[in-house]
């Protein structure tokens, strides 16, 4: 049996059964249950935890066939224990806040994946109505309600910039994340003593 990780995952792929512990020494499993509560877009996903092996850790399993039914996405969450009487929870207190990323299972999908973010997809989108080369789909697409063909140039250029600063901002926070280094630069520091 692999180990379990002590920590919530940051990614989740749909299909697969992740399973993890949590330690939470002021909320014993033999006491407490740990659930967690996912949120993106009017979608809810609720995972419930169970006491590991008879102890005080909390553990969290999710079977293939549930996880299958997640949709994609970046989901904000909260992991909360619960305490009860019968079927009244009695205490409840937030443990933890962060988010999720469900991966798309590329198994289960029936054309290509398209993994750009919203705004790389508005700035093709756009740029394309602009060069004058897009495609009724694309022409089509719409923004904050209204549909690109629609719009004129001058917004069509204001959105474009929008969306571009949007995207770099995506993609130095992405560079940052692999390589560690912050896209402000270093900070340089010297002591010089106490006098």
């Amino acid at each position: 049996m692999a180990t379990l990780s002590l920590i919530t995952p940051s990614k989740i792929t749909a299909g697969d059964s992740p399973e993890w512990l949590i330690a939470l020494p002021d909320y014993p499993a033999t006491d407490w249950t740990l659930h967690y509560s996912l949120v993106k877009s009017g979608k809810t996903i609720t995972i419930d935890g169970a006491q590991y092996e008879g102890g005080i850790t909390h553990y969290i399993s999710i079977d293939s066939e549930t996880s299958a039914e997640y949709t994609a996405g970046v989901y904000s969450y909260q992991a909360y224990v619960t305490q009860s009487e019968g079927e009244t929870i009695t205490a409840k207190h937030v443990v933890e806040r962060g988010t999720i990323e469900i991966l798309p299972d590329f198994s289960a999908l029936a054309s290509g994946y398209d993994d750009r973010s919203f705004a790389k997809t508005c700035l093709d989108n756009i740029e394309a109505v602009i060069e004058g080369r897009a495609s009724q789909a694309q022409q089509e697409y719409t923004i904050a309600g209204r549909q690109l063909k629609f719009m004129t140039l001058d917004e069509l250029l204001n959105a474009r910039n929008r969306f571009r600063s949007e995207y770099r901002a995506e993609e130095a926070t992405k560079k940052t994340a692999k390589t560690g280094k912050s896209r402000f630069g270093q900070v340089q520091v010297r002591f010089t003593g106490v006098a």
